[in-house]
């Protein structure tokens, strides 16, 4: 299955909220973790579409379309959607820095 088909627009998904009880989830999953896709997993609830709203951070790694693919690729959820425009988030913005800074710590240190 080609789980893109799972990314609609922010205009469908509420729509869809319209009809049927939905769990909503938004982030920017800059980039898509195992942390993440166990807390959007933990959303879920019986009955309800579970839909992710991917957003955007001011600078971010991925471009909002991968991030979106990544996560419409997880089993559990239902629908994607993206947010247009960028989140002014600078925690978040903070927290991704340092991840990256450790990413690229451990590979510089791997090749020696």
């Amino acid at each position: 299955m080609d789980t893109r088909r799972k990314i609609i627009a922010l205009e469908q998904a509420q729509a869809l909220a319209a009809d049927q009880p939905v769990v909503w989830i938004a982030g920017h999953f800059d980039p898509l973790l195992a942390e993440h896709a166990r807390r959007i997993q933990d959303h879920r609830r019986p009955g309800h579409l579970l839909i992710a709203v991917v957003t955007n951070p001011a600078q971010p790694y991925l471009p909002q379309s991968a991030r979106a693919e990544l996560v419409a690729a997880l089993e559990f959820v239902d629908r994607v959607a993206m947010k247009p425009g960028t989140t002014d988030d600078p925690e978040s913005d903070r927290i991704a820095g340092r991840f990256v800074a450790r990413v690229l710590d451990r590979h510089s240190g791997a090749r020696s």
